[in-house]
């Protein structure tokens, strides 16, 4: 007689097996993945003025109060954002809100991100954008309409998070109608009006 049919079923035992061992490796390493991307991610951390030197304090993802219960206050007031520069930090002002409605006056330069391959030089982009920021301040649409493509009178509402850390903390800043100086981004440079 035969064994194939039950050699057959013993391989197809084996090989449930090793899919099954293959999957739980797979979730493991999946959980792993996800645990370590978790563990890495920045929390929130307190105010320059309330870190030692040289050390960095992170606030607890869930903040609580005496009794146990979840804090009530804004959990971002106060939020320490490096800057792009090595060893410079900005402190967003705890009266900063969640998201703000903002015009740009955009004046791009050989370098920036999205810039034109002919674009002009810094320096000289640099000279354009404080002549128009000079005129943003008493015409911004028209500031705006001499400024380059990607210039505009209202872009939307941006939340926190979105802006390199340097331009937030500057725009975030604006009291509503308030003109920015000119700020260097990395897509050029910048002369915001906050619209609300």
């Amino acid at each position: 007689m035969s064994s194939a049919p039950h050699d057959r079923a013993r391989r197809g035992d084996g090989q449930r097996w090793a899919s099954i061992l293959v999957g739980a490796a797979i979730i493991l390493v999946v959980g792993w993945m996800t645990y370590d991307a978790e563990s890495a991610r920045p929390r929130a951390i307190r105010p320059a003025a309330d870190v030692d030197a040289g050390t960095v304090a992170v606030a607890p993802s869930s903040p609580v109060d005496d009794a146990g219960a979840p804090s009530s206050e804004d959990l971002d007031a106060g939020l320490y954002l490096p800057s792009l520069s090595l060893g410079d930090a900005s402190v967003m002002p705890s009266s900063a809100p969640r998201s703000v409605k903002i015009g740009v006056v955009l004046v791009s330069f050989a370098g920036a991100e999205g810039a034109a391959p002919n674009a002009r030089s810094k320096k000289d982009a640099l000279a354009v954008a404080e002549r128009l920021g000079a005129d943003a301040r008493g015409d911004f649409h028209r500031a705006v309409s001499a400024g380059d493509p990607g210039s505009a009178d209202d872009i939307g509402r941006l939340p926190r998070g979105v802006l390199d850390p340097r331009t937030e903390v500057s725009v975030f800043a604006l009291s509503p109608g308030e003109v920015s100086d000119v700020l260097e981004t990395p897509r050029g440079y910048w002369i915001v009006k906050r619209l609300d």
